[in-house]
């Protein structure tokens, strides 16, 4: 090995060391800088039929009157400037509006009520990975969320998503979506 030889290897063991330790910096701060989005999962994902998908009747594109007469007095109101939307938080489910219309549904794992919600096919929070496919298909995606597994289905004619994060193969979070809001682009 000749002097150039030696110096362009050291160079590259270099160039390999900084990488590696810049990409395990980002994975011990909890950013995935390989992870996906929901929407890299969109084109190669088959659609089923999210239509019926609702919280006590409240389902993707009803009306934020709609959801307080039939929760009541949200716990919590959160107003995000950018992109421009407010959330209503009720014990153990979370909904977003943009324009005073549904555009997110969350069932999380935060209070005891939040067992009793479930998906038009009746999954709730405890239920199994397996009980998930076995009422939705087989036509779903799977990623990491924020540390969880999560895994999810489109409705591409009526534009829903579905998502499913699970801890120990668990349910614990379940959110309903408008596909093509700001969130998602």
């Amino acid at each position: 090995m000749d002097k150039n030889e030696g110096i362009i290897l050291r160079i590259n063991l270099k160039i390999t060391t900084v990488s590696s330790t810049i990409i395990m910096f980002l994975v011990l701060i909890g950013c995935e800088p390989f992870a996906k989005e929901t929407m890299d999962f969109y084109v190669s994902t088959e659609s089923i039929d999210l239509s019926g998908e609702n919280i006590n009747s409240i389902s993707i594109n009803s009306y934020e009157n709609d959801v307080i007469n039939t929760f009541g007095k949200p716990t919590k109101i959160e107003e995000i400037e950018n992109p421009k939307s407010k959330y209503l938080s009720y014990d153990g489910v979370e909904f977003g509006f943009v324009d005073e219309k549904v555009i997110r549904l969350f069932i999380r794992r935060t209070h005891e009520n939040s067992k009793i919600y479930g998906t038009e096919k009746e999954i709730k929070i405890g239920d199994t990975k397996e009980q998930v496919i076995k009422e939705y298909g087989e036509n779903y995606y799977e990623r990491v969320e924020s540390g969880l597994d999560t895994l999810g289905y489109f409705d591409k004619d009526n534009m829903i998503n579905i998502e499913f994060g699970f801890n120990e193969n668990k349910v614990i979070t379940v959110i309903i979506k408008k596909i093509g809001w700001k969130e998602d682009n």
